[in-house]
């Protein structure tokens, strides 16, 4: 289930975490770690999760923490038992404790009316915290969003410029769009800032398999005060007959020029997986960019 070397540190460090070394229920490979679900010999579960980017869990936590401030207690955020970075122990981890429900792409369709309306209020509940500053994915702090998208944009752009493995034509063509950004952040001049969660789409919540009910939220990826369109690009990316971004603008209007907007910050969002992950796939952003250029010429 897990690399050779990946299963030693595993071992190792398990004696450090829990005194034995549990059984592997589950493994799930994500883009930014990997997270296996173990039992203890008393029955008892956790979850562990490996960074593949050192540093990454840093904010994670920071992140972990502020959504839970920001959730209602009804719905269950995982809680960070243990943190290490890698260059105490070779990887950045967490240990967690085991947060019970079935992930909520999983939910039949009879029962998606109801999730999909928790889900949009639970949206609705962060969105309607404000802060004082919009905050970057690194804590900055800026007293505009515009500030704010700018200093995210300009450390993509850095990385884009010069990295390997993206065909030169593509690279001019995301480039380009940067001259856009000024246009398309104006009419959000005067919103406050939000909470977000950064990563909500439907597969980052739980749900109770007897009900299909919404019962906790997990892995954000950034969650922080900014701008509350940054999560509903997100809106769509999983089990899309939801249709989650549909109901929350028939609740809540969004300023002119939002799909392109959106589909502006869902380009430059995967920028930043590339650049963090060494993601390439040319022709995925070639889709991208068609989708944004649609929403931009309608």
């Amino acid at each position: 289930m897990l690399e050779p070397t990946i299963a030693d540190w595993f071992k190792t460090r398990s004696l450090n975490w829990f005194g034995e070394v549990p059984t592997i229920d589950k493994v799930i490979d994500g883009f930014y770690g990997q997270v296996c679900i173990v039992r203890l010999a008393d029955g008892e579960r956790r979850v562990v999760k490996r960074f593949r980017i050192a540093g990454f869990a840093r904010h994670e936590a920071r992140a972990m923490r502020a959504l839970r401030a920001a959730t209602p207690a009804a719905i269950a955020v995982p809680t960070l038992l243990h943190f290490e970075a890698a260059a105490e122990h070779g990887w950045d981890a967490f240990v967690m404790d085991f947060v019970a429900g079935v992930n909520a792409t999983e939910t039949p369709a009879e029962f998606a009316d109801a999730l999909a309306a928790d889900i949009v209020a639970l949206q609705r509940h962060w969105h309607a915290q404000t802060g004082d500053a919009f905050e970057d994915l690194d804590g900055s702090r800026y007293t505009s969003f515009a500030a704010s998208y700018h200093a995210y944009l300009d450390g993509r752009r850095a990385f884009l410029e010069h990295a390997d493995g993206i065909d030169t034509g593509l690279r001019a063509r995301l480039l380009a769009t940067l001259a856009h950004a000024d246009a398309l952040l104006a009419p959000l001049a005067d919103d406050p800032p939000a909470f977000i969660h950064d990563d909500g789409h439907a597969g980052n919540y739980l749900v109770d398999p007897q009900t299909w009910r919404l019962v906790a939220v997990i892995d954000p990826a950034g969650a922080r005060f900014a701008h509350r369109e940054l999560d509903l690009f997100h809106l769509p990316d999983a089990r899309p007959d939801l249709h989650l971004l549909e109901r929350y603008l028939a609740a809540i209007p969004l300023a002119p020029g939002w799909p392109a907007r959106l589909a502006f910050f869902s380009l430059w969002d995967d920028v930043k997986h590339a650049e963090f992950t060494g993601w390439r796939d040319d022709a995925w952003f070639e889709r991208k960019l068609t989708r944004y250029q649609e929403q931009r010429d309608a």
